[in-house]
């Protein structure tokens, strides 16, 4: 018995291929990928779904009928702010004949707060369920438009309700924000439903 010589077995790691016919690497004269092109870099004419040129196949999309991110974050806010003010609210109400003794506005604006914020635990329970975005949000454009109403009103008796007033303004904004991004509208599209 003798052993082959390297070089002379195509499958011989120190050898290469035998006289005549074609070795295991590229054809002579072309390199793996294109020229000038890097380690990494996808090859030209390629553009992957997701914006970036790394990005795997749908990343950075949801998928066709899964909810967007905007979507559950704009509810899990609406279900948290709209459960805390219902709770606040209820417990106003049963000051209310003290709020109505001391500024009249001040017991209406609690009715009205306690209102939105019922409006948007709803409206975020709602969509959390797959259902119109409308309620949540008409409780938030509600809820906005008392939290100014207490910014005024907080300026005007020289009351300290202007930080907590700012902060319930802020989020009932990010809620309308993340509800009429693109991908939230194309999500509410998708299911027949508009924002």
């Amino acid at each position: 018995m003798s052993s082959p010589t390297h070089g002379s077995d195509p499958d011989d790691p120190q050898g290469g291929a035998p006289q005549g016919q074609p070795g295991w690497g590229p054809p002579p004269g072309q390199g793996y990928g294109q020229p000038g092109q890097g380690y990494g870099q996808p090859a030209q004419g390629w553009d992957p779904p997701g914006g970036h040129p790394n990005a795997p196949a749908g990343y950075g999309q949801a998928p066709s009928g899964q909810r967007p991110t905007q979507v559950t974050a704009a509810a899990v806010i609406g279900v948290v702010i709209g459960g805390l003010g219902t709770l606040g609210g209820l417990l106003s109400l049963f000051a209310l004949g003290t709020l109505f003794a001391v500024d009249a506005l001040l017991g209406i604006l609690a009715l009205l707060s306690f209102a939105a914020a019922v409006v948007l635990l709803i409206g975020g329970i709602q969509v959390l369920r797959g259902q119109d975005p409308k309620l949540l949000l008409l409780g938030s454009y509600a809820s906005i438009v008392t939290q100014l109403l207490y910014l005024v009103w907080g300026l005007i008796r020289d009351q300290g309700f202007v930080v907590t007033g700012l902060l319930g303004f802020i989020l009932p904004v990010l809620i309308v924000v993340l509800l009429r991004s693109g991908q939230s509208r194309q999500y509410f599209a998708s299911r027949g439903q508009s924002v």
